[in-house]
């Protein structure tokens, strides 16, 4: 049987399991650290039982399995469904935004042109590590809040491991196998091994900006996202957590939805964000 590892102090010998989750991994301490977590695969959650009957017997419905990525993908909410009046306004919005001359901060500039080398295959590899620390806890054109989880794994790890999991987290993001919505998923759920734990969602989707800025918008969280599909093009998205709407594919989805909605004469994507969150107070 394989030995369970902190993924904070990464000890092995004072793990104790606490419980077995309702989802069917189990949750164990360490002593060393007094971290809780999580470990094992999910299974599926057991079907109801029918009630028995005198006449006929019908089968409980099965739960529906998560549905391939691109099967997912055509069924997420497109441009198709924004009507004429909801573009019409967008444009009209839009229009009045680009009358204020845009300058870029020059600050977020160098910040993104610095990480941008940091976060390179080429790069990566080179970037300090006191680089590394300063970036989790620099808001600089996207702030990531509380990085307390983080800072007490750094401690905990020693800053070699810590920058170690950072480089690992950064490259499974960036250049892992399968696609970036999967990979996404595998770092914020804790599918990756060596990923940094408090490496969450705002920090991993200001990577992408950074690695991607022609692509990604600097807006940390899919629920701010999904409450600005809502206001400006009246789309109800789903609900993160399901068997096929994992954060992964919501966040890297509602932010092409975005990019798209927002459409063209930009100058870059942080002007994008300033003016989706304009347009939300309109």
């Amino acid at each position: 049987m394989a030995l369970i590892v902190c993924p904070l102090c990464v000890r092995e010998d004072d793990i104790h399991l606490v419980r077995t989750l309702p989802d069917g991994r189990k949750e164990a301490r360490c002593d060393d650290c007094d971290f809780v977590f999580a470990y094992g695969t999910p299974t599926p959650e057991p079907k109801a039982a029918t009630p028995r009957r005198t006449t006929t017997r019908t089968k409980a419905p099965a739960r529906p399995a998560a549905l391939p990525l691109e099967v997912a993908r055509r069924q997420f909410a497109a441009l198709a469904e924004v009507t004429d009046g909801v573009r019409d306004r967008v444009d009209e919005l839009k229009r009045e935004f680009l009358q204020t001359p845009y300058v870029p901060d020059p600050v977020i500039a160098s910040h993104w042109r610095k990480y941008g080398w940091a976060f390179s295959a080429d790069g990566i590899e080179k970037v300090a590590d006191f680089d590394l620390k300063q970036f989790v806890h620099d808001p600089t054109g996207l702030d990531q809040g509380s990085t307390a989880e983080l800072d007490k794994a750094w401690t905990l790890m020693g800053e070699l491991e810590g920058a170690r999991r950072v480089r690992a987290t950064v490259q499974h993001l960036l250049r892992g196998t399968g696609p970036v919505e999967d990979r996404m998923t595998d770092l914020v759920d804790g599918g990756y091994a060596m990923a940094m734990p408090g490496f969450g969602e705002a920090l991993l989707t200001k990577t992408l900006a950074i690695a991607d800025a022609d692509r990604f918008l600097p807006i940390g969280t899919y629920a701010e996202k999904r409450e600005l599909a809502a206001s400006l093009a009246g789309l109800d998205l789903p609900e993160s957590g399901t068997a096929s709407w994992t954060i992964g594919r919501l966040a890297v989805w509602s932010n092409d939805l975005l990019v798209d909605l927002a459409g063209s004469g930009f100058d870059d994507l942080h002007q994008v964000a300033a003016f989706l969150r304009w347009a939300q107070g309109k």
